[in-house]
């Protein structure tokens, strides 16, 4: 075995110990060969490229550890194993959704044919063409049940406050009619034969 000693450790030939050798070890590194990683940081404590840094043991620290990780800015916690949301502050309007990206925020608008902007917030000119139209339509609807009604209680009231039939000339002429029409000799029903050739 040419290098026994582990985690970049010095070996030192030495006769007196069972092994022939011993091994200097690194600061944060202890056993026999060094095989024991007792460093507060080490490769994986920090995530995410995040740093760490050793914490004086007498400091009070981030969440009793005695290590700090300096997170990159997408990242924080105490492993920089969350990532960083921008969207915790922001509302997107007319159900638009709130999107992180890139370290940036950007409302994802859901109807896009219907709303845009940086909160979904502006109407598109179809929408505000269809809320005319139905405002139109809905006014349009309104005048027309209201002159109905007005003109129903308008003639209820000429014929039975005032006395006055404003239709009664035009009742009249239709039974004329239908009289004249019941006086009137019917045309004899005539038998059409048929004839065939053949």
């Amino acid at each position: 075995m040419s290098q026994p000693c582990l985690n970049a450790a010095t070996c030192f030939p030495d006769a007196t110990v069972p092994l022939g050798y011993r091994c200097g070890c690194q600061t944060g590194f202890t056993g026999s060969t060094c095989e024991n990683d007792e460093r507060i940081c080490k490769d994986d404590t920090c995530w995410n490229n995040g740093t760490c840094i050793e914490v004086n043991s007498t400091t009070v620290d981030n969440n009793g550890t005695t290590f700090y990780c300096n997170c990159s800015e997408s990242f924080t916690g105490v492993h920089c194993e969350l990532k960083v949301n921008l969207c915790v502050n922001i509302t997107c309007q007319n159900h638009g959704i709130c999107q992180t990206v890139n370290m940036s925020w950007s409302c994802i608008c859901l109807t896009p044919s219907l709303y845009y902007g940086n909160y979904c917030e502006i109407q598109t000119s179809a929408l505000k063409v269809k809320q005319a139209l139905s405002k139109s339509f809905a006014s349009v609807a309104i005048a027309a049940l209201v002159l109905t009604c007005s003109f129903v209680i308008i003639m209820d009231v000429l014929k039975y406050v005032f006395k006055i039939d404003p239709v009664k000339a035009e009742r009249l002429k239709q039974l004329r009619a239908k009289k004249a029409a019941k006086l009137k000799p019917k045309a004899p029903n005539v038998a059409i034969r048929f004839q065939y050739v053949a």
